[in-house]
């Protein structure tokens, strides 16, 4: 397309100017021409000056046409600009026109699209209405049906908490009825001279099974915080079924119970044999309940697998003698005899020298100082649990065995226990093989 810039517009400008110049110049020639002719005819002017006039005019005539001729081209010239700027107009509006056609196509098309587009989402939201109230609905019933969750487990909540409520209510009542409000009885004289009832507390130290260093030590770390708690207060030692055991642990505890600001008493319920009955009678007082069995012996010695000589026997022997002075003659004092004489009745009672003895005649033999008619325990202030007394739960607590497994709790069963060096066994066992005894260990652990 062709367009009329600065210079196009400059150069049909200054065409334009020449050839109105000329023009007009040519008409003044002419005019001049006429008015010399006119003055000349005038005032007679002659031949000669006609023919110049003449050739003037001819003169001026082919000037004129060159000027016309000169002007022609240049009219034509401005004419083909024109129409050349005519024509690059037209190509302009016809180019305008196309782009204007391509736009409104285009406009057309976006229009469509957009209508299309238009019913599209009025059809999405349509849909999109429909299931927005189904889903309310949904929701509606969902939350209804929460409603209805909600306030029957509130209700059942309510329910379980009143329960629950009750439930603790009555278990605190069973609790409160296990225990007792009565507080234990502290009397300095603890034998009701009334009815022979012993009134002990709950200042007692259970003595079952063998006695063991592991045994002797809690029994004196209780007689420790039994004085360091109240040191006026009697303690008891509440022997149920031991038959003795290691001297150094019976040692033991006798240099507690010796020590003791608190006086200690023993009570022996069952049977107290050896050691523990040694304990029984070298105590400040000791009671025995009417069928209470009490037993005295030398001491002996377990050898099991251990093989030893002559010397050593010796020695041991020597260092027995020497353990049977000890206990044996304050035994054989508090008795009133000498140790000789003690040593003597031992074997006449017994070819074993197992000299038994119920309570009323360790009485006699000042084994022990009372015999009473029952032991009124105020220390028990809650109801006993029935698995603390299973056969089990007293095999474990005397012997150190845990039965469940069949396994002993020490590495040592109790039963065979090794004294440890320069300790002696002080407890009743009645002879018989090792096979016997494993025997009926493993049949006890089995039942």
């Amino acid at each position: 397309m062709i367009y009329f810039n600065y210079k196009h517009k400059l150069l049909f400008s200054c065409l334009v100017v020449a050839a109105s110049h000329n023009i007009t110049m040519a008409k003044k020639i002419e005019d001049n021409n006429e008015t010399s002719s006119n003055v000349s005819t005038s005032n007679g002017i002659n031949n000669n000056d006609v023919d110049m006039r003449a050739e003037l005019e001819a003169e001026n005539a082919l000037r004129r046409a060159r000027l016309e001729k000169q002007l022609s081209g240049i009219v034509d010239k401005i004419e083909r600009l024109r129409l050349e700027r005519e024509h690059a107009r037209l190509l302009k509006d016809v180019e305008d026109e196309k782009v204007r056609e391509e736009h409104d196509k285009a406009m057309r098309l976006l229009h469509m699209e957009k209508e299309r587009l238009v019913v599209e989402m009025e059809l999405e939201q349509v849909k999109f209405t429909k299931q927005m109230k189904v889903h309310h609905v949904q929701i509606a019933e969902l939350e209804m049906k929460a409603n209805l969750e909600r306030s029957h487990t509130q209700l059942l909540q309510e329910q379980r908490n009143r329960l629950q409520a009750e439930i603790h209510a009555l278990q605190t009542a069973v609790d409160r009825e296990k225990y007792t409000h009565k507080k234990p009885v502290y009397l300095k004289e603890p034998l009701r001279k009334a009815d022979n009832i012993l009134v002990v507390s709950d200042r007692c130290i259970p003595l079952n099974g063998s006695i063991m260093p592991w045994s002797a030590n809690h029994i004196v770390d209780q007689i420790q915080y039994f004085n360091n708690k109240d040191s006026s207060s009697p303690i008891f030692i509440i022997i149920g079924a031991s038959p003795g055991g290691s001297v150094e642990a019976g040692y033991h505890i006798l240099q507690a119970m010796h020590a003791s600001k608190a006086p200690i008493y023993v009570v022996v319920k069952q049977y107290a044999g050896s050691m523990a009955a040694i304990i029984a009678t070298l105590a400040t007082k000791s009671y025995a309940c009417p069928d209470a069995e009490i037993l005295h012996h030398h001491p002996s010695m377990n050898y099991f697998f251990d093989s030893r000589n002559l010397p050593v026997l010796e020695e041991d022997c020597k260092m027995l003698k020497e353990i049977w002075e000890r206990l044996g003659g304050k035994i054989a004092k508090k008795m009133g005899i000498s140790l000789k004489e003690f040593s003597k009745k031992l074997y006449e009672k017994s070819v074993t020298g197992d000299w038994r003895e119920y309570a009323d005649g360790a009485k006699k033999l000042k084994w022990v100082d009372y015999v009473i008619h029952g032991i009124e325990d105020t220390g028990i202030n809650a109801l006993p649990n029935p698995d603390n007394y299973t056969w089990k739960k007293y095999f474990e607590d005397c012997y150190g065995f845990d039965a469940s497994s069949n396994a002993p709790l020490s590495a040592e069963i109790t039963a065979y226990y090794a004294s440890a060096p320069h300790d002696f066994d002080y407890s009743y066992r009645p002879s018989q093989s090792k096979q016997n005894q494993q025997a009926q260990v493993v049949s006890k652990l089995n039942h």
